[in-house]
Order: structure tokens, then sequence, then C-alpha cells
């Protein structure tokens, strides 16, 4: 995985950024999917979600520090990094009630325009925890 990152170019420029971010999200996504389908088949489907996703947060975070913001890993930005999950899911959620109660968007199509909403927020506070607040701010 190193290799195909080192060949898809310098993440330096945030758009190359935010493509890698966006790439190894869906990476994450199969992996965690795969979790899922491998856990699924030994223990109730509520489990295997709950640890897929879990894991998922971890993974997560170990292919956006080193791949995405090429950045050491470290427990404690680890341990931080759920928080970026929690404000994700709570932004969506403030999203979902907005576009179908107030504005009448379907129910069905509202979360897609919350992916579209989520993905950068959630790179943005993913670079923050990740890269520190020094960091972030002098490459913006």
């Amino acid at each position: 995985m190193e290799d195909l990152a080192e060949r898809m170019g310098d993440w330096g420029t945030p758009w190359h950024e935010f493509a890698a971010f966006v790439f190894f999200g869906a990476v994450r996504t199969l992996l965690g999917y795969g979790i899922y389908l491998l856990l699924v088949l030994f223990i109730a489907y509520p489990v295997a979600y709950s640890v897929s996703y879990v894991s998922g947060v971890f993974i997560s975070y170990y292919l956006n520090a080193r791949f995405v913001f090429k950045e050491k890993l470290r427990l404690s930005k680890a341990l931080q990094f759920p928080i970026v999950y929690l404000a994700q899911y709570l932004i969506g959620l403030g999203s979902l009630y907005f576009l179908v109660e107030v504005t009448h968007v379907s129910k069905f199509f509202a979360p897609i325009l919350i992916v579209i909403i989520t993905v950068p927020c959630t790179y943005l506070l993913s670079r923050y925890v990740i890269k520190g607040r020094s960091k972030t701010s002098q490459q913006s």
C-alpha cells in the first residue's frame, strides 16, 4: 500500500491530500465491510457490525495518518480519533433532520447529500486531530 501512495504522487497540496483522503476512505470502507462479512459468519450481525465499525475507525486513523497526512502513528492521536466519527455522526444527523424536516428533501435522497456535507468536514477534523493545530494552519 505504501508503494501505491508513493506512486500516486505528493499529497502536499490540499486537493491531492483530499483526493487521497477519499481514496483511502473507500479502502477503509471495503476493509470494514470485509471484517463485517467475516465476523457475521460467527457472531450476531449487530455485534459484527459494531466490531467492524469500531475497527474501521482505527483502520481509518492508520490509513489517514500514514498515507494521507504522512504523520507518525501516535497512541494519543488514535485515542482522540473516534471524536472525528462522533462529530461526523452528529453533523450527519443534524443535516438529515434539516434536509428532511425543514427543506423537505426526500428521506431516501437526503443521505446522499449528507455524504457531500460530511466528507469535507471529516477530512478537516481528521487533519486537525492527526496533524495538530500548528501543522494544519501552516498548510491551509
